[in-house]
């Protein structure tokens, strides 16, 4: 069972909490195994609530990473923070409170304690960065906050954790790992383009902040839930701006997470700030999309900010001439679905579901392989394959094999004169007969092969 934020029920959940700066992120990635956290030696970093899932020998549970506790960077969002970590502390059968074993005692981490013990929590004192060689003087001063003398970590070198594990998930129960398979949706773009606004109107809650300020998320949230009974994980990813604007090492590491969203996801949904409209920023993340070779939904937002009033011939064509501008501008996205969608006003929702739930199921759709090869043998009579230095482009033969996308491996006399313009040719036909919209297709050119004594190409 899960709940709204992907917790699942009936296993344990650990929440990590503490002050700012004092290696939180470091240990959710270290008890994880993955670098999913962003970890950056700055306070604040961390805003969201991260959740994953987490094993500790044979013991599955929840592990979730928190803002810090008590930084007020003037950035508006303490407020925020503080409420995702209360939500967090509600939520854990066990609270990780850690501490900075370099800079002792400080008068955050009492206030952070007193926050735990007014919500009941049950709390285990973790005293990180006792990294090799750091004297363990300082860390007795942290048994004053009343949860013992605290267990030594270095999340940086890994040193300490099995013990720290060992320690609260001693009495959890063992049982066999069940992994529900979610297809996993990145909400990509630049910043303050809906991004986050759009999965909390889609999960039909605050999961993830919202706030009028640029950057607001500056990490990558997963968020599970379901679209047309699909289960599903959204990534709300920080947004990625134009090279030469930013100077922030913080922000350039922020930027790459974009990325690096868009190769973990199984399909893409590209936010469009209805008011910016289309610009360098959003054809640099179509293009990852496209370079990564995921299906992708288009999402306009804030349409409600744009939309024209009149009559409705009007609006009809308003719109219409709004989405060509668009699709004029991102051609190299392949009729990819566009959706006009307002988180305000909640409108677009059930379009947005349907296209990428039809995206997904693109994913894993079969082209039969008599209908493929009827639909390329029309193709070339509409228009006749290239050539060149007397010889002419012949396609024998086409069939699907497996692949994470649409992939159809296709044998030619030579396939070097195969080229862009004839192969998205014949995609834009394959796509429209098999009603791939959003969907890349791949292909896969090879050479004829005879076998010996036969004819034909040689099967693989």
């Amino acid at each position: 069972m899960v709940n709204p934020d992907g917790v699942k029920s009936h296993r344990p959940v650990v929440a990590i909490v503490g002050r700012p700066n004092v290696g939180k992120s470091a240990l959710f990635n270290r008890i994880c195994g993955k670098k999913i956290a962003l970890v950056f030696d700055r306070p604040g970093v961390t805003r969201d609530r991260l959740v994953a899932d987490a094993n500790w020998e044979g013991r599955p549970f929840t592990l979730m990473d928190t803002g810090g506790l008590g930084l007020e960077d003037g950035s508006g969002l303490e407020e925020a923070v503080e409420r995702e970590v209360d939500l967090a502390i509600a939520a854990a059968t066990r609270v990780l409170l850690v501490v900075d074993g370099k800079e002792g005692l400080q008068v955050l981490d009492t206030e952070v304690a007193k926050r735990l013990r007014r919500a009941g929590a049950a709390v285990t004192l973790v005293v990180n960065k006792m990294d090799p060689g750091s004297s363990a003087s300082r860390a007795g001063e942290f048994a004053k906050l009343g949860f013992g003398p605290g267990h030594p970590v270095s999340a940086e070198h890994g040193l300490g954790i099995e013990s720290l594990l060992e320690g609260i998930g001693a009495g959890w129960p063992q049982e066999e790992m069940v992994r529900t398979e979610r297809t996993r949706i990145a909400v990509v773009g630049r910043p303050n383009a809906g991004k986050s606004s759009l999965v909390n109107a889609w999960i039909g809650e605050a999961r993830t902040m919202v706030n009028p300020l640029a950057g607001t998320t500056r990490d990558a949230v997963d968020v599970d839930s379901e679209i047309c009974g699909l289960p599903v994980t959204f990534i709300d990813t920080a947004g990625l701006r134009q090279r030469r604007r930013v100077h922030d090492p913080l922000e350039q590491i922020m930027g790459g997470r974009t990325a690096h969203a868009i190769d973990r996801c199984h399909l893409a949904i590209l936010a469009v700030d209805a008011v910016e409209g289309v610009g360098l920023v959003e054809k640099k993340v179509a293009g990852l999309i496209q370079k990564a070779r995921r299906p992708c939904v288009v999402a306009v937002t804030k349409w409600d900010l744009v939309r024209q009033g009149g009559a409705e011939t009007r609006a009809r064509k308003f719109l219409a001439n709004y989405e060509e501008a668009l699709r004029q501008k991102l051609f190299f996205l392949p009729e990819v679905p566009v959706v006009f969608f307002s988180s305000l006003q909640r409108t677009g929702l059930e379009r947005l579901g349907e296209a990428v739930a039809e995206g997904i199921r693109n994913r894993s759709l079969k082209l039969g392989t008599g209908e493929l090869n009827r639909v390329l043998a029309q193709a070339m009579e509409r228009k006749a394959p290239p050539a060149k230095g007397g010889k002419r482009l012949r396609i024998y033969y086409a069939t699907q094999v497996d692949g994470p996308i649409p992939t159809v491996l296709g044998f030619v006399n030579q396939p070097a004169l195969m080229n862009q313009d004839y192969e998205r040719y014949l995609g834009a036909r394959v796509r429209e007969v098999f009603r791939l919209k959003g969907s890349p297709l791949r292909w896969i050119w090879r050479g004829r092969e005879k076998q010996p004594g036969g004819r034909g190409p040689k099967k693989s």
